[in-house]
């Protein structure tokens, strides 16, 4: 959704990063009136800083045991219920 068109944005494109060829950022309105060198400097400091690491797969037996862990638990509990209220 585009809120409006004359937002200003840096590209950069060398990100140093294995997983992103280029990024986008749009600047802020307030911040908009600085030079474009500043502008590029302060991208590539934000782009530094950011530490991407991709989510490890959890594999399927690991989440199977997880959820036949809590299926059990929510057995038990509502065994230990029915014994208590009945």
């Amino acid at each position: 959704m585009l809120k409006g068109v004359n937002k200003k944005v840096v590209e950069v494109v060398e990100t140093e990063n294995d997983y992103f060829e280029k990024a986008i950022l749009f600047i802020k309105a307030e911040k908009q009136e600085r030079d474009e060198i500043t502008l590029r400097q302060r991208a590539t400091e934000y782009l530094r800083s950011i530490r991407y690491t991709p989510r490890r797969h959890v594999p399927f037996p690991k989440m199977a045991l997880s959820a036949l862990r809590f299926a059990a638990a929510m057995a038990l509990g509502a065994a230990a219920a029915g014994f208590f209220l009945h």
